[in-house]
């Protein structure tokens, strides 16, 4: 008997080993290959590959001056072809910022998919002791371009005020989404908003990203682009989803009046229209100072219409996303809640005046019709009518004439 048990122990034990070494095979072959997908970088419904740097770079041109979309705080964005069907195009990043735990982030953001995130597709590593080391990432390409290019005096058309609250809620939506696990952006302006076809906006340029165990992160390197960052992670180096809502408290601005993030003001003290020195302050600040002065109409896109009271709340808004200290900003889910507030009223302004244009329209349609006779004769009578008060003015300037 105890024959038969240590027979049937040691199967049970060579069958183990089989499984195991079976396993650690197909392990290496995907690793040798470079496919990794959702099931190795977390469940992510859209899988996550890992292509070969020679692959991307052939993609791209061999990082083509022509292929070339954008440069950002961390890396520079090139337009692509994936090798997969040769016709879906791809924003891939080469990074600036080389981190260690390169795979470690990947699978971090492969796991984060939002309607308001650039969807992550692949990435690529490489490079050695010889060669430039890559941190590469492959985002889905979006058509229309950046909200920079919307929003600027060449735009193709000015965005109404409707399709400007939609679009700061889709990113107000986008951020709250990464805040909720923890992860700041650092770098939100308007070259980082893409916009789809359908007009909604999607947060991109968020790749690189530390997430911490709380709400800050230690860092000694201040990232971000001039006007967009928050003065307390300048002084202090934490990161924190309160700089987040400092940036887009600044966006918000820029997007409502179509300037940029710096503008030129009197001095303080100076009176609107006295001709002071101008030097650049940031917009919030010139926000402030146009509210306090009861000027808040000029807070608004020449190019849009819009109401004085929307313009004045979506302004109050972004300014305290600005306030000092950062502990009494609002989060960015309060930031989502209050903007859809607004966008109820925007939206339902729009939806009347349609409506109006319809009652309008419907009210045209429901006049009787008249028979061909009957307009010929209402014509015939205007003719009539014409003609004898031209005769009565003529009379009437020839009495004028003879006094």
């Amino acid at each position: 008997m105890g024959a038969v048990i240590g027979i049937v122990a040691a199967a049970i034990l060579l069958l183990l080993l089989l499984i195991g070494s079976a396993w650690w095979i197909v392990t290496r072959i995907r690793a040798s290959n470079g496919a990794s997908s959702a099931a190795g970088l977390g469940n992510a419904p859209t899988p996550c590959h890992q292509y070969s740097l020679a692959i991307v770079a052939r993609a791209t041109g061999n990082w083509s001056k022509y292929s070339l979309l954008g440069s950002g705080a961390y890396g520079d964005v090139y337009r692509g072809v994936s090798p997969d069907d040769g016709t879906t195009l791809w924003a891939v990043k080469r990074a600036k910022v080389i981190t260690t735990d390169f795979r470690k982030e990947v699978a971090q953001m492969a796991t984060k998919h939002h309607p308001n995130l650039v969807r992550l597709l692949g990435f690529a590593v490489g490079g050695d002791v010889n060669t430039r080391v890559e941190n590469v990432l492959i985002y889905e390409f979006i058509a229309n371009g950046d909200l920079q290019r919307w929003i600027s005096h060449d735009a193709p058309t000015s965005l109404t005020l409707l399709q400007r609250v939609d679009i700061l809620i889709g990113v107000a939506r986008g951020l709250e989404y990464l805040h909720s696990f923890d992860i700041v952006h650092r770098d939100i302006k308007p070259a980082n908003i893409l916009i789809d076809s359908h007009m909604q906006a999607k947060v991109a340029d968020f790749g690189l990203l530390r997430v911490g165990e709380g709400s800050s992160m230690g860092s000694t390197r201040v990232l971000g682009t001039v006007g967009y960052v928050d003065p307390a992670y300048c002084r202090t180096h934490n990161v924190t989803t309160a700089g987040d809502v400092y940036s887009f408290g600044i966006l918000m601005l820029v997007v409502l009046s179509g300037r940029g993030a710096t503008v030129h003001e009197m001095n303080p003290g100076s009176e609107p229209g006295s001709g002071g020195d101008q030097e650049p302050v940031s917009i919030s600040r010139w926000a402030n100072h146009l509210m306090a002065g009861g000027m808040t109409s000029l807070l608004r896109d020449p190019r849009m219409a819009a109401p004085e009271d929307i313009i004045k709340r979506i302004a109050q808004l972004a300014v305290s996303c600005t306030a000092m200290p950062t502990a009494s900003r609002p989060s960015m889910l309060q930031v989502v809640q209050d903007l859809e507030a607004l966008r109820e009223e925007v939206g339902g302004g729009h939806a009347r005046a349609r409506a109006a244009a319809r009652v309008d329209a419907m009210m045209v349609d429901q006049q009787p019709m008249r028979s061909m006779d009957e307009d010929l004769a209402l014509v015939k009578r205007q003719f009539t009518l014409e003609s004898e008060t031209a005769t009565n003015f003529s009379s009437h300037e020839g009495s004028a004439g003879s006094r």
